[in-house]
């Protein structure tokens, strides 16, 4: 548009600068000058927190120099600490600028919203600034204390005067009276200089033409708040002044004025006067066009119609949600536009006004801006669920993180009050609900930093089996199972149990599969996995937890299994061991049924379980299962068994492994024999006698008729005396029939039995049975030797080795490589000339090396291996 003027806005420096008519080009050259008070300031969230203390203390330091003598104490130390808090804070900004605004405290180099005030202080010092004429101060860079003490008495007196004064008396006050007293680092209510748009200008022109001869017209009067039909003619032209300022219809100047004229000519001067009076309060912002400034002054017009009325008590919480869409309709409804040259139905004044979205965050916002005491009248009330859920998380986040206890307490009784609305007769106010419960879901977690009150859960659960609407539920469950993730998190196993059982009582029906599956999805894979390992954990078991994991046993096992492939596996066994007798039947008789399955993983679980839980129970499916097993299986379960642990049914171990040695593998048959004898299992020394005498249908290895031999001795069968005898002697020809080492032991065995005194080499190679400081208690004494052996193991672990100790049984190998538990070598050792070949498992892991056993060697391998032990042996 052609048209140039400008709103001339009070200044006692530039004023005869801007008048009706200026050309434009003058305006932008004085709007290039600064138009704040300083310089801005390069970084904000800082001062922003430092700001907010520092605006604290110096409303407390008005309500001192109010209270107290300009003398007392207490008012010089408020005025000490709020001097140096803003002194801070001044340096840091280069100058602060305040502005009051109706919703609070503005500092414009920060953000043109309010500072956030989750105590309602900000807010009370806003009031009593404007109480005391002060719409705006700014600090210079260079201030005093004692500027801030003539302030502070300044405010005093003009608080002391009755009534408020106006506008344009605090304008022409304060100014003067800080020039009197020699302030000037110190600014109140100074006019920064704006840029003004020239149609904003001409529009404001003809307001006042219209409506300035009011009788009722006073400019210095503080706005007054109309009644709603004052407000809707307002509103009404308002929007219809809109269409004209279109800049993108290609309007000429003259048909804009026209209409801008006809709309004010149908509108009354009273409606005009109004309009003129909201135009005072709110200013055009330097460089603000057209629309963006006449969006934000409805706006204001409505946040402050539903802010009085609200805080009259005159609009209920309900209600301002109906209210804010009437008067948003009024403005879409006058906002349209029907000239020849329409290229919309609406202006873009009213199309923003149209949309959802924009309805929805103004809503937000007056939510937000309420005052601190109407808005917590709301919160604590029933009518809570009206306040948008935004506005709902910003006053909890505040309070939540204000550290001190009497906030959050205060917290937690609004968001119980508001949880408690779930259960409304409305379904729109119970899906609000839901959906806000949800969103809350991290504030609930802060807020109850141990476990949360049972009164959410049970509420949740009781609307959630009344609910009707699909969405209502779905929310509902999504919260519901949120708070046993919570619970899970936290420890607390007894609400999430009670969750859970609440949920299993419900009927198992169609119209209740929702909550079926929310139940299965309450102990979905990672809570699941929290449990479990929880009930491992190195503390004293809860005994929620055993209850919680035998819902589902499969599952369970599968869990432990899966720890047990882990390096350090072994290490949960005790722990494993604990939960599976707490837990009782159920699992252990899975874990019997897992001994008979093809998959080797799960019956190796399940042995070790057992083996530390029930070693009955392993003993009972041993005899079943043995002969399906392979080997390293096998050796598994009877190095499991004899375990010192597991001391208390070593003999009825003894008796199951002499009746399943003929399904054993040859090389897990040696170490059954051993436990017979140190069992002293006195029924199987007729087998015993049998394989030592090499009849034995199935087991006649040379190793193994050793090992019965040395079993015989071991239990002083003095039934196998003389087939010992016969062994040791019998001759064919010149020749002895058995080879040496079987010769041997034999004689080692009798001199035991008969207790000779050439016995004393034999019973100390057999000295260390009973130690139970290894898994496999030791059926031979080691010996240390003073020069390690050297030894090369062979296989998938191929290296070299060196051996420390050794004994008939076994040895403690140094090695580089890194063996397993279980793993079956083959191993070279190698004394002087001599070579003796083993096979062997690794029994134990140290910090230095493995232990392993022999569980097979050559008769002549025995033999030297007997010569090697003897010769190292401490008599």
């Amino acid at each position: 548009m052609a048209l140039r003027a400008v709103l001339p806005v009070p200044s006692p420096r530039r004023d005869s600068r801007l008048e009706l008519g200026t050309p434009i080009q003058q305006i932008q050259e004085v709007a290039a000058q600064p138009a704040n008070f300083f310089p801005p300031v390069p970084q904000m969230e800082p001062v922003f927190l430092e700001l907010t203390r520092s605006l604290r203390a110096f409303h407390l330091l008005l309500r001192s120099a109010r209270l107290y003598d300009r003398q007392h104490p207490r008012l010089l130390q408020s005025l000490d600490g709020a001097y140096e808090s803003l002194r801070s804070v001044v340096h840091n900004m280069n100058g602060l600028e305040i502005r009051m605004e109706r919703s609070g405290l503005v500092a414009p180099k920060l953000s043109e919203a309010p500072l956030p005030d989750a105590r309602g202080d900000l807010y009370a010092l806003t009031k009593d600034l404007q109480r005391a004429g002060v719409y705006n101060f700014a600090f210079a860079p260079k201030f005093h204390v004692g500027e801030l003490d003539t302030l502070a008495q300044l405010a005093k007196a003009s608080l002391s005067k009755s009534g408020q004064p106006t506008k344009q008396a605090a304008l022409a006050w304060w100014p003067a009276k800080l020039r009197e007293h020699r302030v000037e680092g110190i600014a109140v209510n100074a006019e920064a200089e704006r840029k003004v748009d020239t149609v904003l200008a001409s529009l404001i022109a003809a307001l006042v033409a219209y409506g300035g001869h009011s009788p009722r017209e006073a400019l210095d009067a503080p706005i007054q708040i109309p009644e709603i039909d004052d407000l809707i003619a307002t509103l009404r032209l308002l929007a219809r002044l809109t269409p004209p300022l279109e800049s993108a219809r290609n309007i000429s100047p003259e048909e804009g004025a026209r209409a801008i004229h006809g709309a004010m000519e149908e509108a009354s001067r009273e409606t005009v006067r109004l309009l003129l009076s909201s135009v005072t309060q709110y200013p055009p912002r330097d460089g603000e066009r057209p629309q963006p400034y006449l969006l934000r002054l409805s706006e204001a017009l409505l946040f402050e119609f539903l802010g009085s009325e609200f805080s009259a008590g005159k609009l209920t919480a309900p209600g301002v949600r109906p209210m804010f869409q009437r008067l948003a309709e009024v403005l879409v409804t006058s906002g349209g536009y029907t000239g020849p040259h329409a290229s919309a139905h609406l202006s873009s004044f009213a199309s923003t006004w149209a949309t959802e979205t924009h309805r929805e965050k103004l809503i937000e916002k007056f939510w937000l801006e309420l005052p601190p005491r109407e808005k917590s009248a709301v919160l604590r009330g029933s009518d809570v669920w009206c306040v948008p859920i935004v506005a709902l998380k910003q006053s909890l986040g505040q309070l939540a993180a204000s550290g001190a206890d009497a906030p959050r307490r205060e917290a937690r009784n609004i968001l119980l009050n508001y949880a408690r609305r779930v259960d409304s007769e409305d379904a729109a106010v119970r899906r609000i609900i839901s959906a806000g419960l949800n969103e809350l879901a991290a504030i609930i977690e802060s807020l109850w930093s141990n476990q949360v009150p049972g009164d959410l859960s049970r509420g949740t659960l009781k609307a959630l089996e009344k609910e009707t609407k699909p969405e209502t539920a779905a929310l509902l469950a999504a919260f519901l199972e949120n708070l046993g993730r919570v619970a899970v998190i936290r420890g607390d196993y007894a609400g999430f149990e009670s969750i859970l059982n609440a949920l299993e009582k419900e009927p198992h029906d169609v119209a209740h599969d929702h909550i079926s599956a929310l139940a299965h999805r309450l102990v979905a894979q990672d809570r699941w996995l929290l449990l479990v390992d929880a009930s491992l954990s190195n503390r004293a078991l809860d005994p929620v937890l055993p209850r919680l994991l035998q819902r589902d046993p499969e599952r369970l096992l599968d869990r432990l299994t899966l720890l047990l492939t882990e390096p350090r596996g072994s290490e949960f066994l005790p722990a494993m061991s604990r939960l599976v007798r707490t837990i009782g039947v159920p699992v252990l008789n899975l874990l019997e049924t897992r001994l008979y399955e093809a998959r080797r993983q799960r019956v190796s679980a399940a042995i070790k379980i057992l083996a530390a839980a029930d070693a009955d129970r392993l003993l009972r499916g041993l005899a079943r299962a043995l002969a399906s097993w392979e080997w390293n299986l096998q050796d598994l379960a009877v190095s499991e068994l004899a375990r010192p642990a597991n001391a208390a049914c070593a003999q009825s171990a003894a008796f199951v492994f002499s009746a399943i040695l003929a399904d054993a593998h040859p090389l897990v048959v040696p170490m059954m024999i051993d436990h017979i004898g140190l069992a002293q299992e006195t029924a199987a020394v007729p087998q015993l006698m049998e394989i030592a005498a090499g009849e034995h249908d199935v087991v006649r290895e040379q190793f193994v008729r050793i090992k019965a031999i040395e079993a015989l001795g071991r239990m002083r069968a003095k039934d196998a005396a003389e087939l010992l005898r016969t062994l040791a002697s019998r001759r064919d020809g010149l020749t002895y029939v058995e080879p040496s080492g079987l010769r041997a032991a034999a004689e080692d065995a009798l001199a035991m039995l008969e207790d000779r005194p050439t016995s004393a080499r034999a019973r100390a190679a057999f000295g260390a049975v009973g130690n139970s400081n290894f898994v496999v208690p030791r059926r031979y004494a080691r010996v240390p030797l003073e020069s390690p052996l050297r030894a090369q193991i062979d296989g998938a672990q191929a290296g070299l080795a060196r051996v420390r100790t050794i004994s008939l049984g076994g040895a403690y190998l140094e090695s580089p490589k890194k063996l397993n538990v279980g793993d079956s070598i083959k191993l070279e050792v190698r004394s002087g000339m001599r070579k003796i070949h083993f096979t062997a498992v690794v029994r134990n892991i140290g910090a230095e090396g493995n232990g392993v056993e022999f569980v097979h060697m050559k008769d002549e391998d025995r033999e030297k291996l007997r010569k090697l032990v003897q010769r190292h042996l401490q008599l």
